[in-house]
C-alpha cells in the first residue's frame, strides 16, 4: 500500500514514523472507510486540533488508531480500540519509542473509540478522538456511512419512516438510521476548540443532506 502522496509529508516529521507505517500496513485490515486516506486525514486533524503536540506522537496515534480494525458487526467490535492499544503498547518500543511515549499513544488509541464511551484524559487523546470523529461527519461521513452500510448489506433507508419519527432507529438494518443512532449525536462530544468548530460545520452539512433526502423521498426531516 502506497504512502505517497497522502502520508509522505506526515511521515517525514519524525524519523520513527516510516517504521510505524510499515507495521500498520502489515497488521491492519483496510476497508473502504478505513483506508490510507482515512489515516492521513485523522493525522492532519489531530495536529490541527492540538498544534502543541509532538508531531511524532500525534501522527503515530493517528496511524495506529485502527490497527485492529474489526467489522461493525463483529462480536468483539466494542473491544477493537483496547486490542489496538495493546498492540501499540507492545510494538512501539521496538520502533524507537520509549515506554512513556508508547503508553501515551496506546492510551489515546484505547480511548478514541465511540463505542468505548471514554473521555480521554490527555490532549493527545482528545485530539485523536476529535480527529477521528470529524471523519465520521460532513460529506466524508456520508460517504463512509454509505460504504459501511453497503459492506454489511444494509438497506439504504426505511421505506415509510426514513427519519425514525415513529420507530426506534435500527442501523443494523438501515444506513440512514446510523445518522440517528450515532452521527448526529457526535457534535456534543468534541473537546478541542478546533474540533468543536469543524464538527458544527460538518454536522450542518449532514443535516442539509437529510433535508434534501427528505424532499426526494417525500418525507420531512425535522432535525
Amino acid at each position: 500500500m502506497e504512502s505517497e502522496p497522502l502520508l509522505g509529508p506526515l511521515l517525514v516529521q519524525d524519523s520513527r514514523l516510516p517504521a510505524v507505517w510499515e507495521w500498520v500496513q502489515d497488521s491492519m485490515t483496510f476497508d473502504a472507510a478505513h483506508d490510507t486516506a482515512h489515516l492521513a486525514r485523522v493525522a492532519r486533524w489531530t495536529l490541527r486540533c492540538a498544534p502543541a503536540l509532538a508531531p511524532g506522537l500525534a501522527v503515530a496515534a493517528a496511524l495506529t488508531h485502527d490497527v485492529v480494525n474489526l467489522p461493525k458487526n463483529h462480536p468483539q467490535r466494542a473491544q477493537a480500540s483496547t486490542l489496538a492499544a495493546d498492540a501499540v503498547r507492545a510494538e512501539l518500543p521496538s520502533l524507537g519509542f520509549d515506554r512513556a511515549e508508547a503508553e501515551a499513544v496506546a492510551a489515546a488509541v484505547r480511548d478514541h473509540s465511540y463505542s468505548r464511551g471514554a473521555t480521554p484524559e490527555t490532549l493527545l487523546g482528545a485530539a485523536l478522538q476529535d480527529a477521528d470523529r470529524l471523519d465520521a461527519l460532513g460529506a466524508l461521513g456520508i460517504l463512509r456511512a454509505a460504504a459501511a452500510g453497503g459492506s454489511m448489506g444494509r438497506a439504504l433507508l426505511h421505506a415509510t419512516d426514513p427519519f425514525c419519527t415513529a420507530r426506534t432507529p435500527d442501523d443494523a438494518a438501515y444506513t440512514v438510521d446510523h445518522f440517528f443512532t450515532k452521527l448526529l449525536r457526535l457534535e456534543t462530544t468534541f473537546q478541542t476548540a478546533v474540533g468543536k468548530a469543524e464538527a458544527a460545520r460538518r454536522t450542518a452539512v449532514m443535516r442539509a443532506f437529510l433535508a434534501n433526502l427528505g424532499e426526494e423521498v417525500g418525507a420531512e426531516f425535522l432535525g
